[in-house]
């Protein structure tokens, strides 16, 4: 039975959203949830929990306000980092949480630190392209300070996603830029095409922000800077047309008919849009399966995000990380525990290494 442990108090709509989301997931015989937080606020919402769903109280609640650094060293008993010690001891598969990201990437490097061979993490966004197939953008907002090599290292685990959790062999990779030709960007950019065109066998090339979507690479690099721009502005020019055409539909009486015949289409678009049935993103380059969702998640978002989860888990997608970044000449890397032993010599990451506005 995989077991997932779930921050019960993180993200907008926590703890109750949480809760309904998890046991929901918790359906799934082969699933054990852990719902980490305070039991006094849990308890009255869990008046018929079934046995594969259970508490582990955590005294400390983490705010979305809070910054990563502080939050590290004033509230250890938090939920965030109750759940992250039962991922790294093997007493959970996977960590889900909703809440602050900045405080969840730090507790993470702190807590699980780092895959040999990463110097740093990256978060995704799964996008659907208009082939029907899937585009992951990576970094979206850990990292906004990268080198070239760490750009590389994020081709190497979005295809790990692709292969293992996606279930898409052999993905392409494509680095974002504003320009096709191999002379377009900054100095990053450049040098992350030299060393791509050099490493990566399935490189497509720049991918310019108007062409992310065509499905023209199936892995896109960026440093977080420009990949949390870039998702932002898609989720707004996404939420400015649905609400241009809501409002051009219900300005005329024959097109609120007209709608009326097309409105499987319209349903299907908004599904495909809609980021609760993504659930969330695994924290890419940490030495265990750390989910984090958005911070708006309502219940059907933490069903999705479970899920992903136990998903991320059984894949052994951490595993497959390790093994890809593996240096040439060393050992291969032998199984391990549900979620792994930690990574040697875990440090306090560095300001650079996570984003520092704590937004979920």
């Amino acid at each position: 039975m995989t077991v997932v442990a779930i921050d019960a108090m993180g993200g907008d709509h926590a703890p109750r959203a949480v809760v309904e989301g998890a046991l929901a997931a918790a359906r799934d015989p082969g699933l054990e949830v852990v719902l980490v937080g305070r039991t006094a606020n849990l308890v009255p919402l869990l008046s018929r929990a079934p046995s594969n769903v259970r508490l582990q109280d955590a005294a400390d609640v983490v705010d979305m306000a809070d910054q990563p650094a502080a939050t590290i060293r004033q509230k250890r008993r938090s939920s965030i980092m109750v759940g992250l010690e039962l991922l790294q001891r093997g007493d959970a598969g996977a960590f889900v949480s909703f809440g602050n990201t900045g405080a969840i990437m730090a507790a993470s490097l702190i807590t699980l630190g780092r895959i040999p061979g990463v110097d740093r993490p990256a978060l995704g966004a799964v996008f659907h392209s208009a082939r029907g197939s899937n585009t992951l953008l990576l970094d979206v907002g850990a990292s906004v300070d990268c080198r070239p090599a760490y750009l590389a290292q994020f081709a190497t685990m979005g295809k790990a996603y692709f292969e293992r959790v996606l279930r898409q062999p052999d993905p392409t990779v494509g680095l974002l830029n504003v320009g096709e030709e191999e002379s377009k960007g900054n100095l990053l950019a450049r040098e992350a095409y030299a060393l791509l065109r050099r490493t990566e066998p399935n490189f497509v090339g720049n991918i310019e922000g108007n062409a992310l979507l065509d499905g023209h690479a199936d892995v896109v690099v960026t440093d977080g800077f420009n990949g949390n721009i870039a998702v932002k502005v898609a989720e707004g020019v996404a939420a400015f047309l649905a609400g241009q055409l809501r409002r051009g539909i219900r300005s005329k009486p024959r097109y609120v008919a007209g709608a009326w015949f097309i409105r499987g289409a319209f349903a299907a678009l908004r599904e495909s849009m809609d980021y609760r049935r993504v659930g969330g993103a695994p924290l890419f380059g940490v030495n265990g399966a750390v989910i984090i969702g958005h911070g708006r998640a309502e219940a059907q978002a933490v069903t999705s995000g479970v899920r992903l989860a136990r998903n991320v888990a059984e894949s052994r997608f951490v595993l497959a990380i390790r093994e890809a970044l593996r240096p040439p000449d060393s050992p291969p890397v032998g199984p391990r525990s549900r979620a792994g032993a930690p990574s040697e010599g875990l440090t306090e990451p560095a300001e650079s290494a996570v984003n520092p506005d704590g937004e979920g």
